[in-house]
């Protein structure tokens, strides 16, 4: 297991391209995870996300805001299905540069960020680091009638 000492911490930007699990505590906006299972996403979203439960699935997680204080921050999934509704909802474009890590989005990624919730430490640092999503990957408008689930 590979941890950040203070160092790293001080010059986070230069280690997040050789980071694969990154603690809870440097997580920021707009940085995309892979790897949260469905049955996990399933209890933590109270059988909100995903609509179909498959086990050993994963979807990857978008980081919206880190909470005050840095004690966590507020996640919504991501999938690759096109909405169905009209409804409307960012996505990460496919082609995508990831800052940091220089992977490439292999697909269009949806956020459903209509569900929020706190990600749980012991879930953010199984997650793997993808990357920082720029800005100028994001398309669509926000959500603005989310539904927070309660931890």
């Amino acid at each position: 297991m590979w941890r950040l000492n203070r160092a790293a911490s001080r010059h986070l930007e230069d280690v997040l391209g050789a980071t694969v699990n990154l603690p809870l505590r440097y997580w920021r906006a707009d940085m995309l995870f892979s790897g949260a299972p469905d049955d996990r996403l399933h209890d933590l979203t109270a059988g909100l996300f995903p609509l179909r439960l498959v086990k050993k699935k994963t979807h990857p997680l978008f980081c919206l805001q880190v909470l005050p204080d840095a004690v966590g921050c507020r996640v919504c999934p991501c999938t690759s299905s096109r909405p169905r509704r009209a409804i409307p909802r960012r996505s990460i474009r496919q082609g995508c540069i990831l800052a940091y890590t220089g992977q490439i989005m292999d697909r269009e990624s949806y956020l459903v960020d209509e569900i929020l919730f706190n990600v749980p430490a012991d879930l953010a640092f199984k997650l793997r680091f993808r990357g920082l999503v720029p800005e100028k990957c994001l398309s669509g408008e926000s959500n603005h009638q989310c539904r927070e689930v309660a931890p």
